[in-house]
């Protein structure tokens, strides 16, 4: 009887030293299937984003360095060549809501929309060489239209650039040079100064760079 109660508590006391093994071998197995499961999705995540770089155009790769570079630098005026020339460079450094608001004469709202960053389709400045230009003129076809920028940076590194339609007169001394600019009435427009904005982006600061947060235009006055 004795041997018999012996071997019993023996059995007793192995029984959950034996669930509690399975236990942490179930649990092991868990997690080892859990960090599979990561890691095949970082592979995959790095797998499109590789195949997405392979993608890009030759000019939208060099575009993309240069904005990163501009981004350390702090320089916003190079950054926004580089936002301003590539839709790489846009869809990279876009809020993922981009606000668009057309304002009156005195700044009263006549209607404001959101746009998720990818479906934003109204940037209105793109370059040409040296020279920034519309998206869009003024009359359909005027290749000869250009824009004016004015860059503006506030103590919280907020950057607006306000944009106008220019001409130029064409009287150049040679070069790349197109003359004197010109307003939208076609009146010289002295050195240093800017015509009428007629619209204003609004880049926000990043932890490391700047992101195009809103689009303001204000009606053509008549």
């Amino acid at each position: 009887m004795i041997r018999v109660r012996t071997r019993a508590l023996a059995l007793t006391l192995l029984l959950p030293v034996s669930v509690l093994g399975a236990r942490e071998n179930s649990q092991a197995g868990s997690n080892e299937s859990s960090l599979s499961v990561k890691l095949a999705q970082s592979a995959e995540a790095a797998s499109s984003e590789s195949a997405a770089t392979q993608a890009l155009g030759e000019s939208d790769r060099i575009a993309l360095d240069l904005a990163q570079n501009a981004c350390k630098a702090r320089d916003y005026r190079a950054f926004f060549d580089s936002f301003a020339n590539s839709k790489a460079v846009r869809r990279k450094y876009s809020a993922a809501k981009v606000r668009h608001a057309v304002l009156g004469p005195r700044g009263e709202k006549i209607s404001t929309r959101t746009f998720d960053a990818a479906s934003y389709p109204n940037f209105p400045v793109k370059m040409e060489d040296y020279y920034y230009k519309p998206v869009k003129p003024a009359r359909a076809g005027d290749a000869d239209e250009y824009l004016d920028l004015q860059f503006n940076q506030s103590q919280d590194n907020d950057i607006s650039v306000e944009w106008s339609r220019i001409h130029y007169d064409g009287q150049s001394d040679g070069g790349d040079d197109l003359g004197n600019p010109l307003d939208a009435n076609g009146k010289p427009i002295p050195n240093g100064m800017h015509p009428d904005a007629e619209g204003q982006l609004l880049f926000r600061p990043t932890a490391d760079c700047w992101e195009f947060s809103e689009d303001v235009r204000w009606e053509r006055k008549k």
